[in-house]
Protein backbone atom coordinates (compact mmCIF):
# COMPACT_ATOMS: atom_id res chain seq x y z
CA UNK A 1 0.00 0.00 0.00
CA UNK A 2 1.12 3.45 -0.33
CA UNK A 3 0.21 7.01 0.77
CA UNK A 4 -2.06 8.65 -2.11
CA UNK A 5 -1.76 12.40 -1.97
CA UNK A 6 -4.30 14.49 -3.50
CA UNK A 7 -3.24 17.87 -3.91
CA UNK A 8 -5.79 20.99 -5.44
CA UNK A 9 -3.89 24.22 -6.73
CA UNK A 10 -6.56 26.66 -8.28
CA UNK A 11 -5.54 29.97 -8.85
CA UNK A 12 -8.49 33.11 -9.59
CA UNK A 13 -7.48 34.73 -12.51
CA UNK A 14 -8.81 38.13 -11.00
CA UNK A 15 -6.33 38.06 -7.88
CA UNK A 16 -3.95 36.29 -9.02
CA UNK A 17 -1.59 34.19 -6.34
CA UNK A 18 2.11 34.58 -7.64
CA UNK A 19 3.80 32.25 -6.16
CA UNK A 20 0.77 29.12 -6.66
CA UNK A 21 2.13 27.37 -9.48
CA UNK A 22 5.85 27.43 -7.96
CA UNK A 23 4.59 25.37 -4.95
CA UNK A 24 2.72 23.11 -6.61
CA UNK A 25 5.92 22.29 -9.21
CA UNK A 26 7.60 21.64 -5.97
CA UNK A 27 5.37 19.20 -4.30
CA UNK A 28 4.70 17.57 -7.52
CA UNK A 29 8.69 17.20 -8.00
CA UNK A 30 8.94 16.02 -4.17
CA UNK A 31 6.55 13.19 -4.74
CA UNK A 32 7.84 12.09 -7.91
CA UNK A 33 10.82 11.36 -6.60
CA UNK A 34 8.70 9.46 -3.25
CA UNK A 35 7.19 7.45 -6.38
CA UNK A 36 7.47 3.99 -4.12
CA UNK A 37 5.52 5.68 -1.37
CA UNK A 38 3.21 8.11 -2.62
CA UNK A 39 1.00 8.16 -5.22
CA UNK A 40 -0.64 10.97 -6.11
CA UNK A 41 -3.05 12.78 -8.15
CA UNK A 42 -2.20 17.05 -8.53
CA UNK A 43 -5.50 19.24 -10.24
CA UNK A 44 -4.41 22.35 -11.59
CA UNK A 45 -6.92 25.27 -12.21
CA UNK A 46 -9.50 22.41 -13.26
CA UNK A 47 -12.20 24.45 -11.94
CA UNK A 48 -15.63 23.32 -10.20
CA UNK A 49 -16.11 20.39 -13.06
CA UNK A 50 -12.62 18.73 -12.40
CA UNK A 51 -12.91 19.13 -8.62
CA UNK A 52 -15.62 17.75 -8.03
CA UNK A 53 -14.48 15.06 -10.76
CA UNK A 54 -11.58 14.22 -9.78
CA UNK A 55 -12.77 14.43 -5.84
CA UNK A 56 -15.11 11.59 -6.20
CA UNK A 57 -13.12 9.13 -8.07
CA UNK A 58 -10.60 9.97 -4.94
CA UNK A 59 -12.20 10.71 -1.61
CA UNK A 60 -12.32 6.57 -0.33
CA UNK A 61 -8.16 6.36 -1.32
CA UNK A 62 -6.70 9.34 -0.57
CA UNK A 63 -4.34 9.63 2.37
CA UNK A 64 -3.41 13.31 2.19
CA UNK A 65 -5.61 16.28 1.36
CA UNK A 66 -3.90 19.79 0.08
CA UNK A 67 -5.47 22.55 -0.91
CA UNK A 68 -3.72 26.07 -1.84
CA UNK A 69 -5.48 28.76 -3.21
CA UNK A 70 -7.93 31.65 -2.13
CA UNK A 71 -10.26 31.13 1.17
CA UNK A 72 -12.98 33.62 1.42
CA UNK A 73 -13.86 33.57 5.12
CA UNK A 74 -16.91 35.76 4.61
CA UNK A 75 -18.26 33.43 1.83
CA UNK A 76 -16.99 30.40 3.69
CA UNK A 77 -15.73 28.93 0.68
CA UNK A 78 -12.55 27.72 -1.13
CA UNK A 79 -12.60 29.57 -4.71
CA UNK A 80 -11.60 27.78 -7.99
CA UNK A 81 -10.61 28.58 -11.06
CA UNK A 82 -14.18 29.62 -12.19
CA UNK A 83 -16.34 29.10 -9.64
CA UNK A 84 -16.62 28.69 -5.45
CA UNK A 85 -17.09 25.50 -3.34
CA UNK A 86 -19.05 26.00 -0.05
CA UNK A 87 -16.94 25.34 2.91
CA UNK A 88 -19.65 23.38 3.99
CA UNK A 89 -19.63 20.21 1.24
CA UNK A 90 -15.53 19.97 1.13
CA UNK A 91 -16.01 19.43 5.46
CA UNK A 92 -18.46 17.19 4.85
CA UNK A 93 -16.47 15.10 2.13
CA UNK A 94 -13.21 15.28 4.30
CA UNK A 95 -15.01 14.04 7.51
CA UNK A 96 -16.53 11.17 5.70
CA UNK A 97 -13.09 9.74 4.20
CA UNK A 98 -12.41 6.90 5.31
CA UNK A 99 -8.82 6.60 4.59
CA UNK A 100 -7.62 10.58 5.12
CA UNK A 101 -4.65 10.91 7.30
CA UNK A 102 -3.90 14.70 7.02
CA UNK A 103 -5.62 17.62 5.79
CA UNK A 104 -3.84 20.94 4.78
CA UNK A 105 -5.64 23.99 4.08
CA UNK A 106 -3.31 26.45 2.56
CA UNK A 107 -5.14 29.52 2.07
CA UNK A 108 -6.61 32.89 4.11
CA UNK A 109 -8.31 32.29 7.64
CA UNK A 110 -9.04 28.45 7.25
CA UNK A 111 -9.62 28.26 10.43
CA UNK A 112 -13.86 27.37 10.33
CA UNK A 113 -12.30 24.14 8.51
CA UNK A 114 -10.15 23.08 11.02
CA UNK A 115 -12.24 23.57 13.59
CA UNK A 116 -14.79 21.60 11.80
CA UNK A 117 -12.59 18.67 10.74
CA UNK A 118 -13.12 16.77 13.54
CA UNK A 119 -13.07 13.32 11.88
CA UNK A 120 -10.12 14.11 10.53
CA UNK A 121 -6.75 12.53 12.63
CA UNK A 122 -4.42 15.63 11.14
CA UNK A 123 -5.46 19.20 9.93
CA UNK A 124 -3.36 21.97 9.31
CA UNK A 125 -5.05 25.70 8.32
CA UNK A 126 -4.33 29.04 8.69
CA UNK A 127 -6.33 31.42 11.65
CA UNK A 128 -5.85 34.74 9.65
CA UNK A 129 -4.95 35.80 5.77
CA UNK A 130 -1.66 34.64 4.95
CA UNK A 131 1.22 35.94 2.45
CA UNK A 132 1.50 33.92 -0.65
CA UNK A 133 4.99 33.43 -0.75
CA UNK A 134 5.02 32.89 2.81
CA UNK A 135 2.53 29.80 2.41
CA UNK A 136 4.67 28.75 -0.94
CA UNK A 137 7.95 28.35 0.93
CA UNK A 138 6.45 26.88 4.41
CA UNK A 139 4.53 24.31 2.85
CA UNK A 140 7.06 22.95 0.92
CA UNK A 141 9.49 23.00 3.34
CA UNK A 142 7.22 20.73 5.34
CA UNK A 143 6.66 18.75 2.78
CA UNK A 144 10.49 18.09 2.04
CA UNK A 145 10.87 17.06 5.60
CA UNK A 146 7.92 14.93 5.58
CA UNK A 147 9.71 13.14 2.57
CA UNK A 148 12.93 13.00 3.57
CA UNK A 149 11.43 10.67 7.10
CA UNK A 150 8.90 8.99 5.12
CA UNK A 151 9.69 5.68 6.78
CA UNK A 152 9.42 7.10 10.22
CA UNK A 153 5.85 9.23 9.92
CA UNK A 154 3.86 6.65 11.48
CA UNK A 155 2.24 8.75 14.55
CA UNK A 156 0.48 12.38 14.48
CA UNK A 157 3.23 13.52 16.88
CA UNK A 158 6.01 13.19 14.53
CA UNK A 159 4.30 14.66 11.50
CA UNK A 160 3.34 17.87 14.31
CA UNK A 161 7.17 17.65 15.21
CA UNK A 162 8.11 17.86 11.64
CA UNK A 163 5.79 20.56 10.65
CA UNK A 164 7.00 22.67 13.93
CA UNK A 165 10.73 21.76 12.05
CA UNK A 166 9.50 23.52 9.00
CA UNK A 167 8.22 26.65 11.16
CA UNK A 168 11.66 26.60 12.58
CA UNK A 169 13.41 27.37 9.77
CA UNK A 170 11.17 29.91 8.64
CA UNK A 171 12.11 31.41 12.09
CA UNK A 172 15.82 30.97 12.00
CA UNK A 173 16.03 32.66 8.17
CA UNK A 174 12.95 33.64 5.77
CA UNK A 175 13.64 35.81 2.63
CA UNK A 176 11.10 37.00 0.64
CA UNK A 177 12.17 37.90 -2.95
CA UNK A 178 9.98 40.38 -3.18
CA UNK A 179 10.72 42.54 -0.11
CA UNK A 180 13.63 43.36 1.80
CA UNK A 181 12.27 40.68 5.03
CA UNK A 182 15.11 38.11 6.28
CA UNK A 183 16.59 37.27 9.52
CA UNK A 184 16.82 39.26 12.39
CA UNK A 185 15.60 42.08 10.51
CA UNK A 186 11.84 41.11 10.82
CA UNK A 187 11.86 38.75 13.53
CA UNK A 188 8.19 40.52 14.23
CA UNK A 189 6.89 40.55 11.13
CA UNK A 190 8.19 36.51 10.64
CA UNK A 191 6.50 35.63 14.12
CA UNK A 192 3.13 37.17 13.12
CA UNK A 193 2.90 35.03 9.72
CA UNK A 194 4.04 31.72 11.42
CA UNK A 195 1.77 32.34 14.34
CA UNK A 196 -1.10 32.66 11.64
CA UNK A 197 -0.50 28.59 11.44
CA UNK A 198 -2.63 26.04 13.77
CA UNK A 199 -2.03 22.32 13.41
CA UNK A 200 -4.70 20.05 15.27
CA UNK A 201 -4.70 16.30 16.13
CA UNK A 202 -8.12 14.78 16.92
CA UNK A 203 -7.58 11.54 18.64
CA UNK A 204 -11.49 10.93 18.87
CA UNK A 205 -11.51 11.11 15.19
CA UNK A 206 -12.34 7.38 13.77
CA UNK A 207 -9.87 4.64 13.38
CA UNK A 208 -7.34 7.44 14.26
CA UNK A 209 -4.44 4.87 15.13
CA UNK A 210 -5.20 2.73 11.56
CA UNK A 211 -5.29 5.83 9.83
CA UNK A 212 -2.31 7.51 11.14
CA UNK A 213 0.31 4.31 11.16
CA UNK A 214 -1.03 1.60 9.61
CA UNK A 215 -3.12 2.25 6.01
CA UNK A 216 -0.47 2.74 4.11
CA UNK A 217 1.23 -0.58 5.23
CA UNK A 218 -0.45 -2.78 7.63
CA UNK A 219 1.58 -5.63 7.82
CA UNK A 220 3.21 -3.14 10.22
CA UNK A 221 0.43 -3.42 12.48
CA UNK A 222 1.59 -5.69 15.81
CA UNK A 223 -0.43 -7.61 16.17
CA UNK A 224 0.52 -10.24 18.85
CA UNK A 225 2.35 -7.74 20.69
CA UNK A 226 -0.49 -4.95 20.91
CA UNK A 227 -2.73 -8.10 21.63
CA UNK A 228 -0.38 -9.58 24.34
CA UNK A 229 0.22 -6.17 25.94
CA UNK A 230 -3.51 -5.09 26.53
CA UNK A 231 -4.11 -8.78 27.97
CA UNK A 232 -1.03 -7.86 30.07
CA UNK A 233 -2.01 -4.68 31.26
CA UNK A 234 -5.74 -5.92 32.32
CA UNK A 235 -4.54 -8.56 34.52
CA UNK A 236 -2.08 -6.28 35.90
CA UNK A 237 -4.91 -3.82 36.62
CA UNK A 238 -7.46 -6.58 38.10
CA UNK A 239 -5.09 -8.48 39.88
CA UNK A 240 -5.74 -11.22 37.45
CA UNK A 241 -3.94 -14.45 38.38
CA UNK A 242 -4.89 -16.93 35.27
CA UNK A 243 -5.23 -16.83 31.86
CA UNK A 244 -7.36 -13.65 30.68
CA UNK A 245 -9.56 -15.61 28.87
CA UNK A 246 -10.52 -18.08 31.88
CA UNK A 247 -12.46 -15.27 33.08
CA UNK A 248 -15.04 -15.37 30.38
CA UNK A 249 -18.20 -17.53 29.99
CA UNK A 250 -17.53 -20.70 27.64
CA UNK A 251 -19.30 -19.88 24.67
CA UNK A 252 -17.17 -16.36 24.43
CA UNK A 253 -13.63 -17.76 26.19
CA UNK A 254 -13.11 -20.60 23.50
CA UNK A 255 -12.85 -17.65 21.25
CA UNK A 256 -10.34 -15.71 23.54
CA UNK A 257 -8.11 -18.57 23.88
CA UNK A 258 -7.44 -19.53 20.58
CA UNK A 259 -6.20 -15.65 20.12
CA UNK A 260 -3.94 -15.85 23.48
CA UNK A 261 -2.83 -18.90 23.06
CA UNK A 262 0.89 -17.37 21.84
CA UNK A 263 3.11 -20.19 22.15
CA UNK A 264 1.59 -22.51 20.28
CA UNK A 265 3.39 -23.06 16.93
CA UNK A 266 0.29 -24.53 15.16
CA UNK A 267 -1.63 -21.74 16.58
CA UNK A 268 0.74 -19.16 14.28
CA UNK A 269 -2.42 -18.24 11.63
CA UNK A 270 -3.98 -16.43 14.65
CA UNK A 271 -1.25 -14.51 15.67
CA UNK A 272 -1.72 -12.51 12.50
CA UNK A 273 -3.50 -10.30 10.33
CA UNK A 274 -4.87 -13.59 8.56
CA UNK A 275 -8.81 -14.15 7.75
CA UNK A 276 -8.25 -17.10 10.29
CA UNK A 277 -8.09 -14.00 13.32
CA UNK A 278 -10.74 -12.16 11.54
CA UNK A 279 -13.59 -15.33 12.12
CA UNK A 280 -12.30 -15.78 14.92
CA UNK A 281 -13.31 -12.34 16.38
CA UNK A 282 -16.62 -11.72 14.40
CA UNK A 283 -17.90 -15.54 15.74
CA UNK A 284 -16.87 -13.58 19.39
CA UNK A 285 -19.44 -10.81 18.22
CA UNK A 286 -21.42 -13.05 17.40
CA UNK A 287 -21.75 -15.33 20.22
CA UNK A 288 -21.75 -12.08 22.48
CA UNK A 289 -24.79 -10.47 21.16
CA UNK A 290 -26.70 -14.14 21.28
CA UNK A 291 -25.76 -14.00 25.05
CA UNK A 292 -27.41 -10.42 25.38
CA UNK A 293 -30.26 -11.66 23.49
CA UNK A 294 -31.36 -14.60 25.17
CA UNK A 295 -30.13 -13.32 28.72
CA UNK A 296 -33.30 -10.46 27.95
CA UNK A 297 -35.48 -13.55 26.91
CA UNK A 298 -34.23 -15.20 30.68
CA UNK A 299 -34.73 -12.21 32.73
CA UNK A 300 -38.26 -11.71 31.31
CA UNK A 301 -38.99 -14.91 31.45
CA UNK A 302 -37.42 -15.27 35.15
CA UNK A 303 -39.43 -11.78 36.25
CA UNK A 304 -42.65 -13.39 35.01
CA UNK A 305 -42.43 -16.32 37.14
CA UNK A 306 -42.26 -14.06 40.35
CA UNK A 307 -45.12 -11.43 38.82
CA UNK A 308 -47.82 -13.25 37.28
CA UNK A 309 -49.32 -10.27 35.83
CA UNK A 310 -46.07 -9.48 34.05
CA UNK A 311 -47.24 -10.81 31.17
CA UNK A 312 -50.01 -8.12 31.06
CA UNK A 313 -47.53 -5.84 31.14
CA UNK A 314 -45.90 -6.78 27.91
CA UNK A 315 -46.74 -4.53 25.19
CA UNK A 316 -47.72 -6.20 21.84
CA UNK A 317 -45.08 -4.26 19.99
CA UNK A 318 -42.43 -6.24 22.41
CA UNK A 319 -44.08 -9.87 22.05
CA UNK A 320 -44.06 -9.54 17.81
CA UNK A 321 -40.11 -9.10 18.46
CA UNK A 322 -39.38 -11.54 20.60
CA UNK A 323 -41.51 -14.17 18.44
CA UNK A 324 -39.40 -12.93 15.47
CA UNK A 325 -36.09 -13.37 16.80
CA UNK A 326 -36.94 -17.02 18.06
CA UNK A 327 -36.78 -17.44 14.04
CA UNK A 328 -34.04 -15.52 12.76
CA UNK A 329 -30.59 -17.03 12.93
CA UNK A 330 -27.94 -14.74 13.96
CA UNK A 331 -25.56 -15.58 11.53
CA UNK A 332 -22.10 -13.03 12.16
CA UNK A 333 -22.75 -10.77 9.43
CA UNK A 334 -25.24 -9.55 11.54
CA UNK A 335 -27.70 -6.59 11.00
CA UNK A 336 -28.81 -3.44 11.87
CA UNK A 337 -31.96 -4.79 12.74
CA UNK A 338 -30.94 -7.15 15.23
CA UNK A 339 -29.17 -4.58 17.09
CA UNK A 340 -31.97 -2.41 17.29
CA UNK A 341 -34.17 -5.22 18.67
CA UNK A 342 -31.62 -6.12 21.25
CA UNK A 343 -31.84 -2.09 22.30
CA UNK A 344 -35.84 -2.14 22.23
CA UNK A 345 -36.35 -5.20 23.81
CA UNK A 346 -33.92 -4.50 26.91
CA UNK A 347 -35.27 -0.94 27.01
CA UNK A 348 -39.02 -1.91 27.56
CA UNK A 349 -37.60 -4.13 30.56
CA UNK A 350 -38.79 -1.70 33.12
CA UNK A 351 -35.94 -0.86 35.83
CA UNK A 352 -38.36 -1.34 38.42
CA UNK A 353 -37.74 -5.04 38.18
CA UNK A 354 -34.29 -5.06 37.55
CA UNK A 355 -32.75 -2.96 40.44
CA UNK A 356 -32.17 -6.05 43.27
CA UNK A 357 -29.92 -8.01 40.30
CA UNK A 358 -26.70 -6.36 39.79
CA UNK A 359 -26.52 -8.62 36.56
CA UNK A 360 -29.27 -8.04 34.90
CA UNK A 361 -29.10 -4.13 35.67
CA UNK A 362 -25.68 -4.60 33.79
CA UNK A 363 -26.80 -6.55 31.21
CA UNK A 364 -29.22 -3.47 29.84
CA UNK A 365 -26.74 -1.14 30.44
CA UNK A 366 -24.67 -2.89 28.32
CA UNK A 367 -27.11 -3.05 25.27
CA UNK A 368 -28.53 0.64 26.09
CA UNK A 369 -24.77 2.38 26.48
CA UNK A 370 -22.95 0.23 23.53
CA UNK A 371 -25.93 0.39 21.25
CA UNK A 372 -24.02 2.60 18.66
CA UNK A 373 -20.92 0.42 19.00
CA UNK A 374 -23.02 -2.81 18.35
CA UNK A 375 -24.82 -1.00 15.51
CA UNK A 376 -21.10 0.51 14.13
CA UNK A 377 -19.34 -3.34 14.38
CA UNK A 378 -22.78 -5.01 12.78
CA UNK A 379 -22.41 -2.88 9.70
CA UNK A 380 -18.63 -3.04 9.44
CA UNK A 381 -19.10 -7.26 9.33
CA UNK A 382 -22.16 -6.96 7.18
CA UNK A 383 -20.29 -5.00 4.98
CA UNK A 384 -17.08 -7.29 4.64
CA UNK A 385 -17.86 -10.75 4.34
CA UNK A 386 -15.59 -11.07 1.03
CA UNK A 387 -11.93 -11.00 0.66
CA UNK A 388 -9.30 -8.52 -1.65
CA UNK A 389 -6.67 -7.05 -1.56
CA UNK A 390 -7.79 -4.30 1.34
CA UNK A 391 -8.79 -7.15 3.72
CA UNK A 392 -5.72 -6.36 6.23
CA UNK A 393 -7.11 -3.02 6.50
CA UNK A 394 -10.50 -4.75 7.53
CA UNK A 395 -8.78 -7.27 10.01
CA UNK A 396 -7.43 -4.29 11.60
CA UNK A 397 -10.55 -3.11 12.26
CA UNK A 398 -11.74 -6.37 14.18
CA UNK A 399 -8.16 -5.47 16.14
CA UNK A 400 -9.85 -2.39 17.25
CA UNK A 401 -13.37 -3.65 17.91
CA UNK A 402 -11.50 -6.95 20.45
CA UNK A 403 -9.64 -3.91 22.09
CA UNK A 404 -12.57 -1.91 23.07
CA UNK A 405 -14.91 -5.71 24.04
CA UNK A 406 -12.07 -6.15 25.92
CA UNK A 407 -12.08 -2.70 28.09
CA UNK A 408 -15.88 -2.05 27.74
CA UNK A 409 -17.69 -5.17 29.12
CA UNK A 410 -15.69 -6.10 32.24
CA UNK A 411 -18.71 -7.13 34.09
CA UNK A 412 -18.47 -10.64 32.30
CA UNK A 413 -15.19 -11.59 33.64
CA UNK A 414 -17.18 -12.58 36.75
CA UNK A 415 -19.58 -14.95 35.32
CA UNK A 416 -19.53 -18.82 34.84
CA UNK A 417 -21.41 -21.49 32.94
CA UNK A 418 -23.23 -24.22 35.19
CA UNK A 419 -24.77 -27.38 33.34
CA UNK A 420 -26.89 -29.78 35.46
CA UNK A 421 -26.61 -33.61 34.62
CA UNK A 422 -27.97 -35.19 37.04
CA UNK A 423 -30.38 -35.22 39.55
CA UNK A 424 -30.85 -37.78 42.44
CA UNK A 425 -33.80 -37.77 45.21
CA UNK A 426 -32.55 -38.14 48.63
CA UNK A 427 -34.40 -40.72 50.59
CA UNK A 428 -34.29 -38.15 54.06
CA UNK A 429 -36.91 -36.06 54.51
CA UNK A 430 -38.30 -33.85 56.96
CA UNK A 431 -41.82 -32.46 57.25
CA UNK A 432 -42.79 -31.04 53.73
CA UNK A 433 -38.92 -30.57 53.24
CA UNK A 434 -36.55 -32.97 50.58
CA UNK A 435 -33.49 -32.85 49.16
CA UNK A 436 -31.59 -33.69 46.55
CA UNK A 437 -28.21 -34.29 44.92
CA UNK A 438 -27.26 -32.15 41.87
CA UNK A 439 -24.46 -32.96 39.95
CA UNK A 440 -23.04 -30.40 37.30
CA UNK A 441 -20.44 -29.12 35.26
CA UNK A 442 -19.28 -25.74 34.79
CA UNK A 443 -16.84 -23.68 32.88
CA UNK A 444 -14.68 -21.73 33.98
CA UNK A 445 -12.94 -24.93 35.83
CA UNK A 446 -11.11 -23.47 39.17
CA UNK A 447 -10.72 -21.86 42.64
CA UNK A 448 -10.18 -18.26 41.89
CA UNK A 449 -12.38 -15.96 43.54
CA UNK A 450 -14.74 -15.06 40.25
CA UNK A 451 -15.02 -19.28 39.78
CA UNK A 452 -17.44 -21.50 40.65
CA UNK A 453 -16.53 -23.64 43.19
CA UNK A 454 -14.85 -26.66 42.57
CA UNK A 455 -17.41 -29.08 44.08
CA UNK A 456 -19.21 -31.42 41.62
CA UNK A 457 -21.99 -31.96 43.57
CA UNK A 458 -24.67 -30.19 46.01
CA UNK A 459 -27.41 -30.91 47.92
CA UNK A 460 -30.19 -28.95 46.54
CA UNK A 461 -33.22 -28.58 49.43
CA UNK A 462 -36.97 -27.72 48.53
CA UNK A 463 -40.14 -27.94 49.97
CA UNK A 464 -43.25 -29.72 48.43
CA UNK A 465 -44.74 -26.52 47.13
CA UNK A 466 -42.03 -25.69 44.84
CA UNK A 467 -43.84 -27.54 41.82
CA UNK A 468 -41.03 -25.62 39.35
CA UNK A 469 -38.65 -28.13 40.32
CA UNK A 470 -37.88 -29.82 37.32
CA UNK A 471 -37.68 -26.47 35.18
CA UNK A 472 -35.51 -24.81 37.39
CA UNK A 473 -32.69 -27.93 37.50
CA UNK A 474 -32.60 -29.09 34.59
CA UNK A 475 -30.54 -26.06 32.95
CA UNK A 476 -28.00 -24.35 31.76
CA UNK A 477 -27.45 -21.66 34.01
CA UNK A 478 -25.25 -18.15 34.01
CA UNK A 479 -23.95 -18.02 37.18
CA UNK A 480 -21.90 -14.95 39.58
CA UNK A 481 -20.10 -14.97 42.78
CA UNK A 482 -20.44 -11.21 43.51
CA UNK A 483 -22.10 -11.89 47.01
CA UNK A 484 -21.11 -12.17 50.53
CA UNK A 485 -20.80 -15.67 50.91
CA UNK A 486 -18.58 -16.11 47.46
CA UNK A 487 -20.20 -19.07 46.79
CA UNK A 488 -21.66 -19.26 43.14
CA UNK A 489 -24.80 -17.52 42.74
CA UNK A 490 -27.60 -18.70 40.14
CA UNK A 491 -28.53 -15.89 38.16
CA UNK A 492 -30.17 -17.06 34.78
CA UNK A 493 -31.48 -20.04 33.84
CA UNK A 494 -30.06 -19.95 30.06
CA UNK A 495 -32.18 -22.80 28.91
CA UNK A 496 -33.58 -24.02 26.81
CA UNK A 497 -31.37 -21.32 24.66
CA UNK A 498 -28.54 -23.35 25.45
CA UNK A 499 -28.01 -26.63 25.65
CA UNK A 500 -24.66 -28.59 27.32
CA UNK A 501 -24.59 -31.64 25.01
CA UNK A 502 -21.79 -33.34 27.16
CA UNK A 503 -24.55 -33.64 30.39
CA UNK A 504 -26.43 -36.84 28.53
CA UNK A 505 -23.40 -38.38 27.07
CA UNK A 506 -20.17 -40.08 29.29
CA UNK A 507 -18.69 -36.81 29.13
CA UNK A 508 -20.55 -35.08 31.61
CA UNK A 509 -17.96 -33.73 33.59
CA UNK A 510 -17.20 -30.94 30.52
CA UNK A 511 -18.97 -28.61 28.96
CA UNK A 512 -20.15 -28.92 25.15
CA UNK A 513 -22.64 -25.88 24.54
CA UNK A 514 -25.11 -25.69 21.84
CA UNK A 515 -26.97 -22.44 21.14
CA UNK A 516 -30.63 -21.78 19.87
CA UNK A 517 -29.96 -20.40 16.13
CA UNK A 518 -33.50 -20.62 15.04
CA UNK A 519 -37.02 -21.92 15.78
CA UNK A 520 -38.88 -23.19 12.99
CA UNK A 521 -42.82 -22.79 13.34
CA UNK A 522 -43.89 -24.32 9.96
CA UNK A 523 -41.67 -27.88 11.11
CA UNK A 524 -41.91 -27.23 15.04
CA UNK A 525 -38.25 -27.53 14.90
CA UNK A 526 -35.58 -26.11 17.07
CA UNK A 527 -32.43 -25.63 15.39
CA UNK A 528 -28.96 -25.08 17.59
CA UNK A 529 -25.58 -24.78 16.21
CA UNK A 530 -22.51 -25.57 18.51
CA UNK A 531 -20.59 -22.84 20.20
CA UNK A 532 -17.43 -23.93 17.94
CA UNK A 533 -13.61 -24.23 18.63
CA UNK A 534 -11.80 -23.15 15.48
CA UNK A 535 -8.65 -24.29 16.57
CA UNK A 536 -10.46 -28.10 16.07
CA UNK A 537 -10.93 -27.28 12.41
CA UNK A 538 -7.24 -24.89 11.48
CA UNK A 539 -6.33 -27.45 8.34
CA UNK A 540 -9.80 -28.01 6.96
CA UNK A 541 -10.75 -24.08 5.83
CA UNK A 542 -14.13 -24.87 4.89
CA UNK A 543 -14.93 -25.82 8.51
CA UNK A 544 -13.03 -22.55 9.45
CA UNK A 545 -15.44 -20.46 8.52
CA UNK A 546 -18.66 -22.66 9.78
CA UNK A 547 -20.13 -21.53 12.99
CA UNK A 548 -20.42 -25.27 13.78
CA UNK A 549 -22.62 -28.41 13.05
CA UNK A 550 -26.14 -28.57 13.55
CA UNK A 551 -28.54 -30.17 15.90
CA UNK A 552 -32.09 -30.34 15.23
CA UNK A 553 -34.93 -30.87 18.10
CA UNK A 554 -38.49 -31.44 17.24
CA UNK A 555 -41.30 -30.12 19.85
CA UNK A 556 -43.73 -32.71 18.98
CA UNK A 557 -43.30 -36.00 21.05
CA UNK A 558 -44.02 -38.26 17.73
CA UNK A 559 -41.05 -36.97 15.45
CA UNK A 560 -38.47 -37.35 18.65
CA UNK A 561 -39.64 -41.21 18.92
CA UNK A 562 -39.30 -41.03 15.45
CA UNK A 563 -35.80 -40.29 15.56
CA UNK A 564 -35.22 -42.67 18.22
CA UNK A 565 -35.66 -45.54 16.18
CA UNK A 566 -33.81 -43.73 13.63
CA UNK A 567 -31.12 -44.61 15.92
CA UNK A 568 -30.50 -40.80 16.77
CA UNK A 569 -30.85 -41.31 20.59
CA UNK A 570 -28.88 -38.36 21.32
CA UNK A 571 -32.64 -36.17 20.88
CA UNK A 572 -34.56 -38.23 23.17
CA UNK A 573 -31.32 -38.10 25.88
CA UNK A 574 -31.65 -34.32 25.49
CA UNK A 575 -35.12 -34.41 25.71
CA UNK A 576 -35.19 -36.13 28.56
CA UNK A 577 -32.56 -34.42 30.35
CA UNK A 578 -33.38 -30.36 29.40
CA UNK A 579 -36.90 -30.67 29.69
CA UNK A 580 -36.82 -28.38 26.31
CA UNK A 581 -40.29 -28.55 25.16
CA UNK A 582 -41.66 -27.76 28.68
CA UNK A 583 -38.84 -24.91 28.78
CA UNK A 584 -40.00 -23.47 25.45
CA UNK A 585 -43.45 -23.67 25.84
CA UNK A 586 -43.75 -21.43 28.81
CA UNK A 587 -41.32 -19.15 26.48
CA UNK A 588 -44.05 -19.51 23.67
CA UNK A 589 -46.94 -18.84 26.20
CA UNK A 590 -45.00 -15.61 27.64
CA UNK A 591 -45.03 -13.91 24.53
CA UNK A 592 -48.19 -15.46 22.69
CA UNK A 593 -51.09 -13.11 20.99
CA UNK A 594 -53.65 -13.85 23.84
Amino acid sequence: MKEFFVGIFENDAGAPLTHLDDERKAIDVLLLKEKEIFSKEIILNEGIDGFISKLQLLTNVMTVFHFSGHHNNDDEAITLSDEIFNDKGLIQILNNAPKLKMVFINGCSSQKIVDALSNVPIVIGTKTPVYDHFAKTLSTRFYELLLNQKDNIDTAEKIEAIFNQAQGFQHGYYEDSENTERGPMAADDIDNKINNYSFKINREATDFDLRTMYYPDPDNFPVKNRFQNLINEIKQEENLKEDLYKYYPYFLCIHLEILSDFHDINNSIYQELSKERYWVIRSMFKEFLNFLKFSAYSIIWSISKRDLDFKAKLSSQLKEILRENLEIGWESHVQDKITEDLFFIYNNIPDEYLEKNVLWSELKACVIQNRQLFKDVSDFFSAHMEHNQNSKHNYIKTELYLEKFLRNFTFLRSLGIESIYDVFYNQFRYDNQRSYVINRSYYPVSKRPTALDDKKSEIFEVTDDEALLDIDIHSVYICTTKNKSGKPKRQLNLSPFYLDVNSTSVAKDKIKLYYLDRYSEATEKLIYKEVINAKVDRNNDSKKRKLGEEIEVPLDEDMILALYKDGKKDIIEIEEKKKIRDHFEYIKNLISYS
